[in-house]
């Protein structure tokens, strides 16, 4: 990957959206007053699974590099420290893992 494609506009567009997904939606729901529960199942298998799976399409579809699917994981790590409990971080495991299995399965 060279540095003209990771100071890329594209770049950029992956870490807005990743941000919006993993900062953004735990504060919406903290000032929305869900419960824990709720806010669990909405953000960490809801919203937070499909921008995974939509993210690993997206760039599997465009041949897009595979080091744009670490984004999320990693800010996914950040917003868990800021809003959840520390059994969150497991999850981002999982995330990834959802990335790199729809890259793969769409990228040939």
């Amino acid at each position: 990957m060279t540095s003209k494609k990771i100071f890329s506009l594209t770049t950029l567009w992956y870490l807005a959206f990743a941000t919006a997904a993993a900062i953004v939606v735990p504060i919406i729901f903290s000032f929305i007053n869900l419960t824990d529960v709720q806010q669990y199942t909405f953000s960490f298998f809801g919203i937070n699974v499909i921008f995974t799976i939509i993210s690993g399409l997206i760039v599997g579809i465009k041949k897009q590099p595979f080091i744009y699917l670490f984004f999320f994981p990693i800010l996914y790590l950040i917003g868990v420290r800021l809003f959840f409990e520390s059994f969150a971080y497991y999850i981002a495991i999982v995330y990834l893992l959802i990335g790199f299995l729809t890259y793969g399965a769409v990228k040939d």
